[in-house]
């Protein structure tokens, strides 16, 4: 399934996604316009604009507040990269150098914020009173869920159950805020706004554990970034928790001491790989993931059905089928 398949019906809307991004970010400021441009080239996969959009297509019709939303949710998503990268002292992203690695982290870091006041410049500006505050609401799980996430750092008796609210507020609650501001935008009623939130978040969490497998299993060119980079940085993903729930006592020692080690050596990276292919940690985070979007597909079985309802399905199994 290719992304781009999906996105054809709403391209429309998608490319005035990307020009009230351009105009929401665009300065008078040098350096600010060079790195803006230079984000502009390695823009993502759109998908919490896409959400919305869809969300609101279903619920009603697509209106300018709808691209406002569109597009204050990717810079939102965007100015979370940003950071992410300067905490992770990331060399790469999206196939090319990022902000830190080309700008340094200090600017990068006030760029984040610049993104950040733009995007809620741009919510404050066009959106109603209701989903302003949802918005606000999700930017305050996301920083927690970010917070969550880098104290766990090397955490190696990290839970299974903690690991799953990391992924719930890092990264499905904008995918169900996504879905759910689109929707009410669109004048949804409260059943439908909360079955697109339930459906959001289902489809968020598979999108992460998918992230987490590829980590370990995707080719470089495709995601965009070294492969293995989350073990690197000691971020304990569900592949590694499985391994470290089902693995041998000399095996979890191994595993463990390797994750304490700030530098990876390539026998710890094979010795990895071999375990998770003993234990097919792979396959079992990729059948959680299916499972996750299963449940997220049925919170809509009692919605009507038509093109739109079809359309958020198929992106849902895109997420789980998708190697970038």
């Amino acid at each position: 399934m290719i992304l781009t398949e999906l996105t054809d019906p709403i391209k429309k809307e998608l490319d005035q996604v990307e020009r009230a991004i351009a105009f929401a970010l665009k300065s008078e400021n040098q350096i600010i316009q060079q790195m803006v441009e230079y984000l502009s080239h390695s823009s993502g996969k759109r998908i919490r604009p896409a959400l919305a959009i869809l969300s609101a297509k279903y619920c009603g019709k697509v209106t300018p507040e709808t691209i406002s939303l569109g597009a204050s949710l990717e810079m939102l998503h965007v100015a979370t990269l940003i950071h992410d990268d300067i905490i992770d002292n990331s060399p790469i992203r999206r196939k090319q150098k990022t902000l830190n690695f080309k700008w340094g982290n200090e600017i990068s870091v006030l760029m984040g914020d610049y993104v950040f006041a733009s995007s809620f410049y741009l919510m404050a500006k066009n959106l109603p009173k209701d989903v302003l505050s949802r918005l606000a609401d999700t930017t305050n799980t996301i920083c927690r869920g970010e917070i969550s996430e880098t104290n766990h750092r090397f955490n190696v008796n990290l839970t299974l159950d903690e690991y799953y609210n990391v992924v719930r507020e890092k990264t499905a609650s904008l995918f169900a805020a996504s879905c759910q501001t689109g929707a009410l935008l669109a004048g949804g009623d409260s059943a439908k706004v909360d079955c697109l939130y339930r459906f959001g978040l289902g489809i968020g969490m598979a999108f992460q554990i998918i992230d987490d497998t590829l980590d370990f299993v995707g080719k470089q060119s495709k995601v965009g970034k070294p492969v293995m980079s989350d073990l690197r940085e000691g971020k304990l993903t569900l592949p590694v928790l499985y391994c470290l729930e089902k693995g041998t006592i000399v095996e979890k020692r191994k595993i463990k001491t390797m994750i304490l080690r700030k530098v990876k050596t390539k026998s710890d990276l094979k010795f990895l790989s071999l375990i998770l292919k003993k234990y097919g940690a792979i396959e079992l985070s990729v059948k959680k993931a299916k499972d996750l979007v299963g449940k997220a597909k049925s919170s809509l079985d009692g919605l009507n059905d038509g093109r739109d309802k079809n359309d958020l399905l198929k992106f849902a199994n895109f997420l789980i089928q998708r190697d970038f």
